[in-house]
């Protein structure tokens, strides 16, 4: 697999934590977990998704390449997450941005 792909799916992951830690920190799931369970659960799926990170910046032809691929990426699932699964509302500039940064990362990469 490329570089991309390893750090598409990084991010994924990364998305992912960030999901579950909204969602424990939301009123009505935070007695579910403690700190203690919360951290263990971090750390134990940064471990499961830490070789992607590590292949996809070792194999790319440049540092800034994963980097911003990976800034872009987050801004995007982000923005798609919390409009999907959270129902937060729907703001155009930030699409707007994300526009940009999706054009500024394809101009990176070709």
């Amino acid at each position: 697999m490329t570089w991309w792909i390893w750090q598409i799916l990084f991010i994924l992951g990364v998305t992912s934590i960030h999901i579950f830690n909204r969602w424990v920190g939301l009123p009505d799931c935070s007695y579910v977990f403690t700190f203690t369970q919360r951290w263990l659960i971090n750390t134990g799926w940064q471990t499961v998704i830490a070789p992607a990170a590590m292949i996809s910046y070792a194999t790319a032809p440049s540092f800034f390449q994963p980097w911003f691929l990976g800034t872009v990426l987050i801004a995007v699932f982000g923005f798609a997450v919390s409009f999907f699964i959270f129902g937060e509302p729907f703001v155009f500039i930030r699409i707007l941005g994300m526009l940009f940064a999706l054009i500024g990362v394809v101009l990176l990469i070709i």
